[in-house]
């Protein structure tokens, strides 16, 4: 078997120097080598191994409010921590330490807070959420204890939620959200080669959608892929999303600007 596979290398060893050396000796004088030529290349061609392109990791394709959105009504009728956390997070706790509102700009969090002892939130705590425009981001750190389910024993935790303050009715993709993410997924699958292993970061790409349904203001704030020609093709996306956008309403039913967030990256980072 050795010996047959050894001959069939030798074979092709010389087929394929006999193939570039006619070739070569019949373009001397020509432009174009024969048909029957370049059919014989791309014959032994094909039984050659060529290097994979690089795997792409899961990706995560996204596109909302900064944070987790909230609606100004439910902030207005809001008296306790618990009223913004899921059932899960209200299970962990088994005493709450203390809680404390974080206005967000820029991503960044202000000295603008108030602070809490207990469940209940306090009157400055109220104050300071129910003044606060549409479209602020704020966090809701808590601290408290929590049991370890494989001791028993309390331990200190916290969640950090980031909301954001978001009108009765979005803004929202008139063809569907799904059909936002696939148009963004089917025109970025050329410029994502580039990707060694999942050695990227998320990257965030704001945009506001006007009253008058258009895309303006498209900008990337701080975290970036690392991948410049994959933060420039996405921003050019953001800029041409194709299709109409219905803009968001606040209480009165006026249409008003919304500000929205294209969030690409690991799907493990995201």
């Amino acid at each position: 078997m050795k010996t047959n596979a050894k001959m069939c290398f030798g074979k092709l060893t010389v087929l394929t120097l006999f193939v570039i050396c006619y070739t070569s000796c019949n373009n001397t004088n020509n432009d174009t080598a024969p048909q029957s030529n370049i059919d014989t290349v791309a014959l032994l061609n094909a039984n050659l191994e060529w290097p994979a392109m690089n795997a792409i990791p899961d990706l995560y394709f996204g596109v909302d409010s900064r944070g987790a959105a909230i609606k100004k009504a439910d902030i207005d009728k809001a008296t306790s921590i618990y009223d913004f956390l899921n059932e899960g997070e209200k299970q962990q706790i088994v005493q709450l330490n203390y809680t404390e509102i974080i206005i967000i700009k820029n991503g960044q969090q202000t000295d603008i807070r108030a602070h809490s002892n207990n469940d209940q939130l306090t009157p400055a705590q109220i104050n300071l959420l129910r003044t606060s425009d549409l479209f602020t981001q704020f966090s809701i750190k808590t601290h408290f204890k929590s049991k370890n389910k494989e001791n028993g024993k309390l331990e200190d935790r916290f969640f950090n939620p980031h909301l954001t303050i978001v009108p009765e009715k979005q803004a929202t993709y008139v063809n569907g959200k799904e059909a936002l993410i696939r148009y963004f997924k089917d025109h970025s699958k050329t410029h994502l080669n580039v990707i060694k292993g999942d050695t990227f970061n998320p990257v965030m790409i704001y945009f506001t959608v006007t009253k008058a349904g258009l895309i303006s203001n498209v900008y990337l704030e701080q975290m970036k892929t690392g991948y410049p020609s994959i933060d420039a093709k996405f921003t050019d996306l953001v800029k041409t999303i194709p299709g109409q956008w219905s803009p968001a309403e606040n209480a009165k039913g006026e249409l008003i600007d919304q500000e929205l967030v294209f969030t690409f990256g690991p799907l493990d980072g995201c």
